[in-house]
């Protein structure tokens, strides 16, 4: 165990104190009858000993030679008086200048919680962020580290969140345990005049209920965008569940098993199911095995609202509450090249683990527990390595460490609709034979930065186009509340389109050209909707007819309101 400096002084002036008032009281008690009068009281004796601290013991008023012990304490006393006022000076001129330091900082990023979304939040943010300032209820600050700032208060009061500096953040990330108190301090923050700002700010709140996290999306879309805040939600099982299949992919067509159907389960399956329809229609029916006390409803109503699941994945349910594991009858015939899991309860998560013992002999890391945060088990696997029999077969997987990613979080709605606009282009194109070599025909990591932008153009219109013809976005929690765009509807959403995409190009420098030449910016197609190709045209319309199944595909419905 390491000590800091500062925690050495300390201690030493503390044990310096206690000896400067053993030895002023001994060295008194042999000094004071020397003075003349009565002998003095133990009270006297122990008066005059803490007068020491202060510069004023009557008795060394007198004059004489003074025990070894009282010279000690006379010098030894003032010493620590005078310590403890100066460290007592600094620790509030050090408070009052973190907090005028957290009030006036610039384009800093706040962090609204104590809990462990929010210190797992912050640690990674320290890898990147110069200034963070976290806002908590605890009358303490949660981490120990003097970089980060700290504010004390309920983060929906417009005062504490002046006295973070939010008026001049650049992003406010709202990580309380409640999803209504988070949509609060992302509302108060909206509701703030910025100063001196270079761009809006942007807030994200976590919601822990995937439904309500969708509903809340959707909404914040179809509403008029504000220049003082680009507000978004975010889930965590969604984004742990991406996490977690890019640390395990699902590499080969062998069997899937899913315990437990939580929020984060159905979330992990929705993924697994998203990535295997990228790879083409060719590719056959995953076959996943799913294992929950209601698996036969979640399934079919999960697959109800994303249909693609059903399409991919060739599904098996098994209804058995935890209590009546173990596993043996319930798994695939051939060997599962991934079992996850998934349990809400941490502890039920790692009893399974532990006594399905048909699970260990998946193979290396095919086991992958779900657990709240690492420190909880990960360390006694990793440290003590308790699985060391196991043959790394089991792996321990954080969802609020591994979704705590500001890379994750800040991909927000936009960027989620651009990402399934993408996918649905390749789908299609896929489908159609498409040359290899078009640019666009890579996954979404790999796309240029102008196609990703272009896409997210797209995305960021959706709201204004539903609007202009009376509907708007929801999230798909009633597929069969049916929607089909109008002929007349597709024709003026395609004339929006194409005055979006005609403004973009034009504010990119683009000018038109009677052939495409990506390098010259030049477009055939730069010009009036009335003036275009019927090639052109029908081809704007194809990117409106296939917007409710794009849509339907990121979890959302279009729903007619007039």
């Amino acid at each position: 165990m390491t000590f800091s400096a500062t925690f050495v002084v300390r201690v030493t002036f503390v044990f310096l104190g206690l000896a400067a008032l053993a030895a002023g009281y001994i060295g008194l008690a042999a000094y004071a009858p020397d003075i003349g009068g009565l002998p003095p009281t133990r009270l006297d004796l122990l008066y005059w000993d803490l007068q020491l601290f202060v510069f004023d013991s009557a008795p060394l008023e007198g004059n004489g030679p003074l025990p070894g012990a009282l010279e000690f304490a006379r010098f030894a006393a003032p010493g620590v008086t005078v310590y403890t006022l100066v460290e007592g000076a600094r620790l509030l001129l050090s408070s009052e200048m973190r907090r005028i330091r957290a009030r006036e900082s610039r384009d800093h990023v706040v962090v609204c919680g104590s809990g462990a979304v929010a210190i797992a939040l912050v640690e990674k943010l320290r890898r990147t962020s110069e200034r963070i300032v976290m806002i908590g209820s605890s009358s303490t600050p949660p981490m120990g580290d003097g970089r980060v700032l700290y504010v004390n208060g309920d983060a929906r009061s417009p005062s504490t969140l002046r006295a973070a500096g939010v008026h001049r953040a650049s992003v406010l990330y709202a990580c309380e345990a409640d999803s209504s108190v988070n949509t609060a301090i992302a509302l108060a923050a909206h509701g703030m005049p910025r100063i001196g700002e270079r761009h809006p700010l942007s807030a994200y709140a976590h919601i822990s209920d995937p439904d309500l996290c969708a509903a809340l999306r959707a909404r914040r879309l179809g509403l008029p965008g504000t220049p003082r805040l680009r507000l978004d939600f975010f889930n965590l099982d969604e984004l742990a569940a991406r996490v977690l299949l890019e640390q395990h992919p699902i590499v080969n067509d062998r069997p899937i098993v899913v315990i437990g159907l939580d929020a984060f389960g159905r979330s992990l399956l929705t993924e697994i199911a998203r990535r295997r329809r990228l790879q083409g229609s060719d590719a056959p029916r995953l076959p996943v095995t799913l294992i929950d006390t209601h698996a036969s409803q979640a399934a079919p109503a999960l697959c109800h609202r994303f249909e693609f699941i059903g399409e991919v994945c060739a599904l098996t349910c098994h209804d058995v509450a935890p209590s009546d594991l173990p596993l043996t009858d319930l798994l695939p015939g051939e060997t599962p090249q991934r079992v996850f899991i998934c349990y809400a309860d941490q502890d039920l998560a790692l009893k399974t683990a532990l006594t399905s013992l048909r699970l260990w002999c998946c193979g290396p890391g095919s086991l992958v527990v779900r657990v709240e945060q690492t420190a909880t088990f990960g360390s006694a696997f990793d440290d003590v390595r308790l699985l060391e029999g196991l043959s790394g077969a089991l792996r321990i997987f954080a969802i609020n460490e591994a979704a705590g990613d500001p890379r994750l979080i800040t991909e927000d709605l936009v960027e989620t609709l651009a990402r399934a606009i993408h996918e649905n282009y390749l789908i299609v194109n896929t489908a159609r034979n498409t040359s290899a070599a078009n640019a666009s025909m890579v996954g979404w990591d790999a796309l240029p930065p102008r196609l990703k932008a272009a896409n997210r153009g797209q995305a960021e219109d959706i709201g204004r186009k539903l609007a202009a013809i009376g509907c708007a976005l929801a999230p798909r929690v009633e597929p069969d509340l049916e929607f089909a765009f109008k002929d007349h509807e597709i024709e003026r959403l395609s004339q929006m389109e194409h005055e979006r995409w005609l403004k973009n190009l034009i504010r990119n420098g683009w000018t038109w050209g009677p052939i495409r030449d990506a390098e010259r910016r030049r477009h055939p197609d730069l010009d009036s909707w009335d003036r275009l190709s019927a090639e052109a045209r029908e081809k704007d319309r194809d990117t409106v007819r296939s917007l409710p199944g794009i849509l339907a595909d990121a979890g959302f419905q279009i729903v007619r309101i007039s």
